[in-house]
């Protein structure tokens, strides 16, 4: 079939390619939106199209499948959207952040002040995240000295952050990103 007769064949489908439109996205501007962009592809792809093909079937099928993309991408996007806005929808508490950022800075401080030793270990231990065995070759200690170390650093911390409480033991190690 010659190229200007299908595209002749094209415009005499363009109130059923609509009307089709119509019913998939009952929106106008979307089905005529939907309408062009079918025409387009079926213009790109006139080398694929099939003589022994219905023309009619041929491009409804393409604004079917340009449809259903259509929604699938929306769906994923507004999917996309709404988890990325999860970290915006809890407000910035400005009172809160510097509290936090005071209370880590005392932190830092209060280690700073712990014997060396003591300090060395949770520091490779609980920021680090490294193993006991390792802090222990390293330092060429046993490791129950490893252990009594951090042992201490680890009580002095919590009588530092909880000074008139008694509060189970703090595991450094174990919180995430080794953050204390």
């Amino acid at each position: 079939m010659p190229e200007d007769r299908l595209k002749t064949d094209m415009i005499r489908l363009l109130p059923k390619l609509r009307s089709f439109a119509l019913r998939l996205c009952r929106n106008p501007d979307q089905a005529d939106d939907l309408v062009q962009t079918t025409c387009e592809r079926a213009i790109r792809s006139l080398d694929q199209f099939d003589p022994a093909t219905r023309l009619d079937s041929w491009m409804f099928r393409i604004m079917q499948n340009l449809h259903f993309n259509n929604v699938r991408d929306t769906t994923n996007r507004a999917r996309l959207f709404d988890l990325a806005m999860l970290d915006f929808e809890e407000s910035y508490d400005g009172d809160k952040a510097a509290a936090s950022s005071l209370e880590l800075q005392k932190v830092q401080a209060f280690i700073g002040k712990l014997d060396e030793d003591n300090r060395e270990v949770l520091l490779k231990i609980a920021v680090e995240g490294r193993s006991y065995k390792d802090v222990s070759e390293e330092l060429g200690v046993p490791i129950g000295t490893v252990t009594s170390r951090l042992a201490r650093a680890r009580l002095k911390l919590r009588e530092f952050l909880e000074p008139n409480e008694t509060a189970p033991e703090i595991k450094l190690r174990s919180m995430p990103g080794g953050v204390l």
